[in-house]
């Protein structure tokens, strides 16, 4: 806000305060809501330009995202995976009771 366009709000009553606090948080929600839109009508330029759609692009992505989560990987299965979150799995709470250690699995 430039200096010229300054409101003194402490000469304002409850009521005039209330009005441009609601009036803010509508602009807020607009604001929002057209960036939101602009995103999407980007994303579907993005979209035909791969000759694809939304859908396979956010499906391809679940995929990559769940594939730079792992962060273990079973030395004698190459199938198995951890993502180092939540309960170890069987394979390497074996492994880790056979003395190798975390590291030895890390990607």
């Amino acid at each position: 806000m430039s200096k010229n366009n300054a409101m003194d709000l402490d000469s304002l009553n409850v009521d005039e305060l209330r009005a441009i606090a609601e009036n803010a948080q509508q602009l807020i929600a607009k604001k929002q809501h057209q960036r939101l839109y602009d995103a999407y009508i980007q994303f579907e330029t993005i979209a035909e330009e791969s000759n694809a759609t939304i859908e396979d692009i956010l499906k391809a992505g679940e995929k990559l995202e769940k594939k730079r989560s792992i962060k273990y990987r079973n030395t004698d299965n190459k199938e198995e995976t951890w993502t180092g979150r939540g309960r170890k799995p069987t394979w390497l709470v074996d492994a880790l009771a056979a003395g190798q250690d975390l590291e030895d699995f890390a990607i």
